[in-house]
């Protein structure tokens, strides 16, 4: 699935991904499967997965739209 970066808070480690049916997902550091690569700034376009969490949709393995 592909979306953009709301917004992503590097102190706090988490923030929300934007899919294009315009969904907003939960992002924490732990999803981000190239942080070391790229700083997540917003509108940035990413790659992901969403995984059913028992607190709801969670993006995984979010990588940047090369």
């Amino acid at each position: 699935m592909e979306g953009h970066i709301k917004w992503y808070d590097e102190k706090k480690r988490f923030g929300f991904v934007t899919t294009q049916e315009n969904e907003d997902i939960f992002l924490h550091v732990s999803g981000i499967k190239e942080y070391g690569h790229f700083g997540l700034q917003r509108d940035d376009r990413v790659e992901f997965e969403i995984k059913e969490t028992a607190k709801g949709k969670q993006a995984v393995n979010l990588r940047p739209v090369k």
